[in-house]
């Protein structure tokens, strides 16, 4: 009878162990190579859009972007205009000039 309740005993624990070992096995992550991912190709389902709902959305979608915005004071406004047309009239003057250049040019050589 000592001999059996060994056996049994020595069985309980073997099962315990594989049990033990298999939980380990389950928690253990496969590690897989970068070059692997990039070939594994994985398509992902697209979702349906539901086009009425995001119609009735892009308004507000708009208006949330919009209050994101951090919008300018006159002042720098003013500054910025005023450069802007400074930058314009020089460019004006200066292809102006280009011009009459080419033209006192092609006038030289007879061109024109």
């Amino acid at each position: 009878m000592a001999k059996k309740k060994n056996e049994e005993v020595v069985l309980v624990e073997e099962q315990i162990v594989e049990q033990t070992n298999t939980e380990k096995n389950k928690k253990q992550k496969i590690k897989i190579s970068k070059k692997t991912k990039k070939s594994i190709k994985v398509k992902k389902q697209k979702e349906k859009k539901n086009f009425k709902l995001a119609i009735k959305e892009f308004p507000i979608k708009i208006v949330k972007e919009l209050n994101k915005i951090k919008w300018s004071g006159w002042d720098n406004l003013k500054k910025k205009y005023i450069i802007v047309l400074l930058f314009m009239i020089f460019f004006a003057i200066l292809f102006f000039c280009i011009g009459l250049g080419i033209e006192a040019l092609f006038r030289l050589i007879n061109v024109y």
